[in-house]
């Protein structure tokens, strides 16, 4: 399995990755993501700034994630977070799923062990992430890894938080 940056090839394979996650997670009464969010426009671009990277496994994606240093300004709440650093130079992830196919298998570990490589092989300091607050498994994991929670956010109408994360390299 090699994780990659994503190309515009790949965007069926991603919107078939969050539309199951989408299914699955709502199988489990998480209500995360939806119709509108995210959706084909912004995976587009997350592909088109080169922020986003897949796994595939026998060419077929299966993972899939953004990342990028431009959050602060897309979330204004993400200005009242007590980060552990302020104006260092920071690394956001965003929409990082795993097809319910390959869950279970420490997929999404590699690709944060992937992320925080390439946050340290290109200087970031720190690298921060929302999660949902009802989505225990995706909490445990970045707990597990080393990420403090620092924060929390409401938007998009859900009623649970999304916390805040961040994690000094």
């Amino acid at each position: 399995m090699d994780i990659v940056k994503a190309q515009q090839q790949d965007l069926p394979d991603v919107l078939d990755i969050i539309s199951s996650c989408i299914k699955h997670m709502e199988s489990r009464e998480i209500y995360q993501w939806d119709e509108t969010y995210p959706d084909a426009e912004i995976i587009k671009e997350d592909i088109g700034n080169g922020h986003s990277y897949v796994m595939k496994d026998g060419g077929r994606c299966i993972a899939y994630v953004a990342i990028n240093d431009v959050y602060e300004d897309e979330v204004p709440l993400f200005r009242q977070v007590n980060w552990s650093l302020n104006g260092e130079k920071t690394l956001y992830i965003h929409r990082l799923c795993v097809h319910p196919d390959y869950q279970g298998r420490g997929i999404a570990k590699k690709m944060l062990g992937f992320i925080e490589d390439t946050a340290a092989k290109n200087g970031y300091i720190s690298i921060r992430l929302e999660a949902f607050g009802g989505n225990e498994t995706a909490l445990k994991m970045y707990e597990k890894s080393g990420y403090k929670k620092v924060g929390e956010s409401y938007y998009r109408s859900i009623d649970l938080p999304c916390y805040c994360f961040d994690k000094v390299l």
